[in-house]
């Protein structure tokens, strides 16, 4: 009798184990991002006064895990084209609160001819287009505090509006 059961319980387990779905492991989601912004800035030192901010292209990409999509991490490279050529990077995270509205933060630094560094902040609107294409618009905000073009003792700030699109890979 013993035997018997525990063939049966082996049979169970084994019925069970072959029974259950195949675990699925997580999945990246991975979007490219373009986006064209400018606006005004100020702060002390060379820009005593408030002024027009730098045109810049940001083109980077995005990652979000498939079980939580709404939490994005993103880094990209900043491109300066006029009034002034200045090289940069961003990382920031993106939190999606709603389909169509998100809300990042990180951090960004321009590091060529000198360096700038400091917090963003940026609010976002997001239109889809397509099922894999979206356009995109809002303020950002990029706030610098440590860098070779910091004046003694100024905090520069630049306060943007960019327009963009993302394509979801």
């Amino acid at each position: 009798m013993k035997t018997i059961s525990k063939a049966l319980a082996s049979l169970v387990a084994c019925a069970t184990l072959f029974a259950a779905p195949a675990a699925n492991a997580q999945s990246w989601i991975m979007s490219g991002v373009s986006e064209a912004s400018s606006g005004v800035e100020g702060g002390g030192g060379r820009a005593q006064s408030m002024g027009r901010a730098q045109t810049r292209m940001r083109i980077g990409a995005d990652l979000a895990v498939d079980e939580s999509p709404e939490d994005v991490f993103g880094a990209a490279v900043l491109v300066a084209v006029e009034p002034r050529t200045a090289f940069g990077i961003d990382a920031r995270y993106t939190r999606i609160v709603r389909e169509r509205f998100a809300f990042s933060g990180g951090v960004v630094g321009y590091l060529q001819p000198g360096s700038l560094v400091g917090p963003v902040a940026a609010f976002e609107y997001r239109h889809p287009i397509a099922k894999s294409f979206v356009l995109t618009a809002g303020p950002e905000l990029d706030v610098f505090v440590v860098g070779t073009d910091l004046p003694d003792r100024t905090v520069l700030w630049q306060a943007l509006f960019h327009v963009g699109m993302r394509v979801s890979f």
